[in-house]
């Protein structure tokens, strides 16, 4: 019997203002409304999802992790709400967004428990030990 073929299913979930930050996630969206500053949510809404799945920063950006090599980005969704009544110009946009990775394949080596799991990198030919958690799932490809 051979080892499975797995991929890692990573949802990345977050929130932030119209502040430039070390999230680029964050940043890319407040990119997007300063380009398109005169449009209404919805609007910047459809803009911010066509700029993660066409734009080559974008790309980059939702694409890269720092546990693992990822092959797709699916699921992408960004709600962007407007408080015109805030005086602070960071404080009048409030934004979510969730997305996920999907992993590029490991083969499964051995659950030890629930929670990790022993797997080979095709990719890097290395045995790795994963911890999942609630962000992390596996998917098997077979």
């Amino acid at each position: 019997m051979s080892p499975l073929s797995i991929v890692f299913k990573i949802t990345n979930i977050g929130n932030g203002k119209f502040l430039t930050t070390k999230n680029e996630v964050n940043n890319l969206i407040v990119d997007v409304i300063n380009r398109n500053p005169t449009q209404p949510s919805n609007i910047l809404r459809a803009l911010t999802i066509k700029e993660f799945q066409e734009a080559p920063t974008a790309k980059k950006v939702l694409t890269s992790n720092e546990y693992f090599f990822i092959s797709e980005i699916t699921d992408v969704e960004i709600a962007i709400t407007y408080l015109p009544k805030e005086k602070a110009l960071s404080d009048q946009f409030y934004t979510q967004w969730r997305f996920v990775q999907l992993s590029e394949p490991y083969k499964l080596i051995q659950y030890l428990d629930e929670n990790k799991v022993v797997v080979y990198s095709e990719r890097t030919k290395v045995i790795h030990t994963i911890k999942l958690d609630k962000t992390i799932s596996v998917i098997v490809k077979d």
